[in-house]
């Protein structure tokens, strides 16, 4: 060989082995823009794109305005080295009844490309199919991906071969384990990522690490790219979705550039990665005039259980007295859902007034069970209903569930039965107290449910499968001291760092309640003065968990009475 050649081709081998091999040139830095009249407001979009560095933009076509209507966008986009992609699709465009509207939109893309010059071409087509919005997927899931994978093939298949547009879909993280339908062996993310040049994971987390951060939920997604040598773009959101565990809107943009920067670190190792993209420009817009305040997830709480409803209604201002006498910022409250509204709005505007959150408060055994659901239902339709009809600071902050159905037969005789339909009603409290409102929803649970399996994911603990679903949890630390073994730091010691990880709130709940069979889980023996030096141990020694959130006392009525 040559020696000059072999001299060159160890020179570069060495520089590979130097610099690695690095997709950094290509990294897309995508974002959504659903919301923005390019027409109108094109000029502000690319100038915000180029200064933010963002180098692909998914862009909701109107099917009322011809393409040419974009030219001069795409054309201003491409000088600033601004990808544009033609962005379609709706819930509905997985049925098959709507294959058609799929065909169309992408056929029309690839039309107006064929007949404009290349400075004002789509670069690609994107589609934001998302059929779990759809009344059809929870009455029949498989049938609606059956004809979701229809309309895709289909769809795909009406591009020539020789297409020059690069063909791109979001997808959820959680198709992990739904098959493909005619291939049974294949999981349904697999098969998307197949069909599409890149796929962009909607990982909607605001957290990288854990078994509920960014990483851990796409890892399937990218091993698989990885093998079919397909490209993963990760997905994440600004949307105020009422949930803060799944955007950064509560975080602001600087957060979330900072995980983003992260994220390419943590997933360069794949060579499938090729970047990141944000939900959306509207939002980010609008986090961009008004910056975030201090998060609520800072506040520190200090709380208590008023368990008897006709207390709330007759000690009001018994209650705000003891409230402000002992530094208390958070009352659950129990109902009584046959009182008229006014039973309770002038009590919680006070409270507000004085810095108190009210949550109200339901639960029983009972209420883990399938044919108990109206009644914990009927607890969040009050509220909601109350909240909206009396004046803002006289509303709920949230609503709070404490559910022990360890106590009843039915756990001894079955209790994966019952953890199964405790999960559905879990889920369904959160669901019903979300929607439409921004009601915060929490639950107690107890603090040995750690070697706990959850019906339907053996392999995760019932408490980490709880904490996912709240905003925030109360973990029933029921002992008498801070430190030691089976202190109250040892046994919520899971809890609070499994909730740190999930970037989850937490609150110690402690008793004052007297309990002569076993002494240790109260503080009735040793008295509220204790009590307090203990609380301010655990606060001291869980200030750097960013989970923690504080302390109640159960209940009321003893810590009154101390």
């Amino acid at each position: 060989m040559n020696q000059k050649l072999l001299l060159f081709i160890l020179t570069c081998t060495f520089f590979v082995f130097l610099t690695g091999f690095s997709n950094t040139d290509t990294v897309k830095k995508a974002m959504w823009v659903e919301h923005v009249d390019v027409m109108e407001n094109g000029e502000e979009l690319l100038q915000n794109a180029k200064d933010n560095g963002y180098n692909v933009l998914y862009v909701k076509t109107d099917p009322e305005k011809s393409l040419e209507s974009y030219s001069e966008f795409i054309r201003s986009a491409n000088e600033s080295g601004i990808e544009i992609h033609a962005l379609g699709g709706e819930p509905s465009w997985s049925l098959s009844e709507n294959q058609q509207k799929v065909i169309d939109f992408v056929e029309e893309v690839q039309a107006y490309n064929e007949r404009v010059s290349e400075e004002v071409q789509f670069s690609g087509i994107h589609l934001k199919i998302q059929p779990q919005y759809l009344p059809e997927w929870y009455e029949d899931q498989s049938s609606v991906i059956k004809q979701w994978k229809s309309n895709l093939t289909a769809t795909l298949d009406a591009l020539p071969e020789d297409t020059t547009l690069e063909t791109s879909s979001s997808m959820p993280f959680w198709l992990d384990d739904v098959e493909t339908p005619g291939e049974s062996d294949v999981p349904f993310h697999t098969w998307l990522i197949r069909q599409f040049d890149h796929t962009t994971i909607l990982a909607y987390r605001d957290t990288l690490e854990g078994p509920n951060g960014i990483v851990h939920l796409t890892k399937d997604e990218l091993e698989t790219a990885d093998k079919y040598n397909k490209q993963i773009v990760i997905g994440l959101t600004l949307s105020d979705t009422g949930q803060d565990h799944t955007t950064f809107f509560e975080e602001g943009l600087s957060d979330m550039a900072m995980h983003r920067s992260l994220v390419d670190k943590y997933l360069s190792e794949y060579d499938s990665y090729v970047g990141t993209a944000v939900d959306d420009f509207s939002s980010w817009q609008k986090l961009k005039e008004n910056p975030p305040t201090i998060q609520e997830k800072d506040k520190q709480y200090r709380g208590t259980y008023i368990w008897e409803a006709e207390t709330l209604i007759n000690e009001k201002d018994k209650i705000l007295e003891f409230a402000k006498e002992k530094n208390i910022n958070l009352l659950y409250t129990r109902l009584d859902l046959t009182q008229p509204y006014s039973a309770y709005s002038d009590f919680v505007e006070e409270a507000n007034k004085a810095g108190i959150e009210i949550h109200a408060m339901g639960g029983h055994p009972s209420w883990a069970l399938k044919e108990e659901e109206e009644r914990m239902l009927n607890l969040v339709d009050y509220v909601k209903d109350y909240n909206n009809t009396v004046e803002e600071n006289q509303k709920f902050a949230g609503i709070h569930l404490d559910v022990e159905p360890y106590v009843t037969p039915s756990w001894a005789e079955n209790e994966q039965e019952v953890l199964s339909q405790w999960m559905d009603n879990i889920e369904l409290f959160v669901k019903e107290t979300k929607r439409e409102s921004d009601l915060e929803a929490s639950m107690d649970l107890a603090m040995w449910f750690d070697d706990t399996s959850t019906p339907g994911h053996p392999d995760t603990p019932f408490y980490e499968w709880v904490i996912n679903q709240m905003d925030h949890t109360s973990i029933m630390a029921f002992r008498d001291e801070a430190k030691g073994s089976g202190g109250i730091l040892d046994v919520a010691k899971n809890e609070m760092n499994y909730a740190e990880s999930a970037d989850k709130n937490m609150i110690i709940s402690v008793e004052l309640k007297e309990n002569k069979n076993n002494p240790h889980i109260s503080f009735h023996d040793e008295g509220a003065d204790f009590m307090e030096e203990q609380l301010s141990i655990v606060d001291e020694e869980l200030s750097s968990n960013s989970a923690y959130n504080g302390h109640t006392v159960h209940a009321y009525r003893y810590w009154r009475d101390h």
